[in-house]
């Protein structure tokens, strides 16, 4: 059995009855970053590169047998792939009502009830004894095991890294404060802090994304709302593209000293050369990418913000030490970036768990 969690706000009650039927009936979790279940200890958090980089052996004893799904949308690619191929015998998605969209494509029964009415029920069921038993302890271990090693992978690997937007990011997200709400754009953003994760210690991060479409239109716009209704701090980790095009987010007349953002500027957005598909198109970069040459200090200047450059590795940490640190005015930090060395570390990091999976 395999509980795959989608986008939702965080939830502590549905948190806590989840977590005690995964811990009771040795169930894996699968959370990623925009589930909000990064604060269950037992959360498979890098589904995204188990599934993706493991070799046949692997997955094929990851296989579930039954697949419990609720919640919205899932970021990875990879898992809804491996979900179609290696399919559940039985698929049971939880949502209360309205239409059951079907990713996995392996929809087998729609249990109309709240997923924490739903798992209450369930927690109360007995026990299995003998092979059965057995059975499901192994394959909660199988993943667990998985879940390990490619954080070991994932550890090494930013013990080494240079100066680049994942590697920035890694240490931007490891340094959050422990209660704020973290919004992620669309486009790499969201599949940076995906592949970065966060861990159980930061349950008081609560991560917002306009998913939906997934477009970048009024990324922007959501933060600086959430981050009117409420004095938590508040986090927005963007790119350029979604940034520039969201500018009149700030056009109103309320401070928002709560609201501080990074803006990832590589000039052009570079999603397109990242994923498979578009990477692939000669013609990807004239009719993709749009090129450009903005800069958010002159924003941050029209709109009295304040305002960092980071454009070198020995920057970063007093950089954003600085940037934790709210007081009166909204701060913008620009992380200075280009196509090339994002591309490279893209594709280093990915070969580096590859390569922990071919040894």
């Amino acid at each position: 059995m395999l509980i795959v969690a989608g986008h939702q706000e965080y939830n502590d009650g549905l948190h806590k009855v989840v977590d005690r039927f995964s811990k009771k009936f040795h169930t894996p979790i699968i959370g990623d970053v925009i589930s909000n279940f990064h604060g269950l200890e037992n959360t498979i958090r890098y589904s995204e590169l188990i599934v993706g980089k493991g070799n046949a052996s692997v997955l094929s004893s990851l296989q579930p047998e039954l697949l419990i799904t609720f919640g919205k949308s899932v970021i990875s690619k990879s898992l809804k792939l491996y979900l179609r191929k290696h399919k559940a015998v039985e698929h049971w998605h939880i949502q209360p009502a309205s239409r059951v969209p079907d990713p996995f494509q392996s929809v087998s029964k729609i249990i109309r009830t709240t997923p924490r009415q739903f798992f209450e029920e369930l927690a109360t069921d007995k026990l299995e004894s003998g092979f059965a038993s057995q059975k499901k302890g192994n394959y909660y271990s199988l993943w667990q095991a998985e879940e390990h090693r490619v954080q070991r992978l994932h550890e090494n690997y930013f013990k080494q890294v240079d100066f680049h937007e994942l590697g920035v990011i890694q240490q931007l997200m490891h340094a959050l404060p422990m209660r704020c709400n973290l919004h992620l754009s669309n486009s790499m953003a969201v599949r940076y802090a995906n592949l970065i994760g966060l861990t159980a210690q930061q349950k008081g991060v609560h991560v917002f994304a306009n998913r939906g479409t997934s477009g970048i239109d009024g990324c922007t716009s959501t933060a600086v709302g959430n981050a009117l209704a409420s004095d938590i701090p508040t986090i927005l980790i963007t790119g350029d593209m979604a940034f520039f095009y969201d500018r009149n987010a700030f056009w109103h007349n309320y401070p928002v000293p709560n609201l501080h953002v990074v803006v990832v500027n590589n000039h052009g957005g570079i999603i397109f050369g990242m994923i498979d598909g578009p990477s692939h198109i000669e013609e990807a970069d004239e009719y993709f990418i749009t090129q450009q040459k903005l800069t958010a200090k002159n924003l941050a200047e029209e709109f009295g913000f304040e305002f960092t450059l980071l454009d070198s590795g020995k920057k970063t940490k007093n950089a954003l030490k600085d940037f934790f640190e709210f007081g009166t005015k909204t701060k913008i930090l620009e992380l200075q970036s280009d196509k090339k060395s994002a591309q490279e570390a893209y594709t280093q990091f990915n070969s580096q768990i590859k390569k922990g999976y071919d040894a």
